[in-house]
């Protein structure tokens, strides 16, 4: 039996030739409810869905709709900073433009003296 729980800030990465662009839904999300930023190499993004009740407009029957506060992270790496990034946020969806950064050498050879 599949899980109908709904996940909310479902995202993509895409590679581009001078960055990579996240880009996550946030449907119903107000840019005023939106905060993202930089810390020890993560890019935090947290968005808060406001959920509205009004009297008179009945109960609900069935509920897919997300509501609340939700963070996701993701490592961009402790060359990248605030500055460093673009965001837009248009028709529900968050756009961070991550630009690449000269990759560090991983397994390099010591010299040994001796």
């Amino acid at each position: 039996m599949m899980s109908t729980k709904h996940y909310p800030m479902k995202s993509d990465i895409r590679e581009k030739k001078d960055n990579y662009l996240l880009e996550i839904d946030l449907p119903g999300c107000r840019k005023e409810d939106i905060k993202a930023y930089i810390d020890k190499g993560y890019l935090h993004i947290a968005a808060s869905m406001n959920q509205e009740r009004e009297k008179g407009h009945g109960k609900f029957l069935k509920r897919e709709c997300c509501y609340g506060r939700y963070e996701r992270t993701f490592f961009v790496g402790s060359e990248v900073s605030q500055e460093d990034l673009e965001a837009t946020y248009k028709h529900g969806v968050l756009r961070v433009k991550i630009p690449k950064t000269p990759q560090t050498k991983h397994n390099q050879t010591i010299a040994i003296e001796g």
